[in-house]
């Protein structure tokens, strides 16, 4: 026959006063239990094999914890937002990861926008990156691209354009340039304005057509 064991598991809710990154466990203190100091606690996390996630209350944050009995073993089931930690945001549409530096990552499934905000460098890694949109904007004072850029759409600028470098040559186009309303300078002479001496015997000089 088997043997009956009594087993009894009390829900506890207490504040973070020690953490163990490396192996995502916590101790916490408990004021309902006379402010009882947990043992090491491992807390809950969404996946730890293959695919992992990982992410770490703050001390002193509030947890909610399943205790066995004696109050010797259990889990941290997760950290709960209270008067002096509140929600990051106030609507079921949205997701948002914020951090105590400042850094939100959130996407609102309203209306489908992902938004990133940090003041630090955002980093992407990869063999091949593809974004495919109706229109990008890059909103910055300076953009730079380390290596060689082609665009296989129109070009155009409107702020003018600068260069250098290209080995033998700032610039080399294959085709027909086309100037209008404006001028090509070279070393500081116009092709619309500049002289060319008349061979005659005259000695005259006129103007390229």
């Amino acid at each position: 026959m088997q043997k009956l064991y009594e087993f009894g598991a009390t829900l506890q809710f207490g504040l973070v006063e020690a953490i163990d990154a490396g192996r995502h466990m916590l101790k916490v203190n408990i004021p309902a239990l006379e402010n009882m100091h947990t043992d090491w606690l491992p807390m809950l996390t969404a996946a730890a094999g293959g695919n992992c996630f990982y992410s770490l209350p703050d001390v002193g944050e509030l947890v909610a914890c399943i205790l066995d009995a004696r109050g010797e073993s259990g889990v941290v089931l997760g950290a709960l937002y209270n008067q002096n930690d509140t929600a990051p945001a106030q609507s079921n549409d949205m997701w948002v990861k914020q951090f105590s530096n400042g850094t939100v990552i959130s996407h609102d499934r309203k209306s489908g926008e992902v938004c990133v905000q940090t003041s630090g460098t955002v980093v992407v890694e990869a063999d091949t990156v593809l974004i495919k949109a109706s229109d990008i904007t890059l909103d910055a004072p300076s953009t730079t691209a380390t290596g060689s850029l082609l665009v296989q759409g129109k070009l155009t600028y409107q702020g003018g354009m600068a260069g250098s470098g290209g080995g033998s040559a700032a610039a080399s186009i294959a085709g027909t340039i086309k100037v209008k309303g404006g001028d090509v300078v070279a070393d500081g002479k116009s092709l619309k304005s500049h002289t060319h001496p008349d061979l005659t015997s005259g000695g005259h000089t006129g103007t390229p057509d």
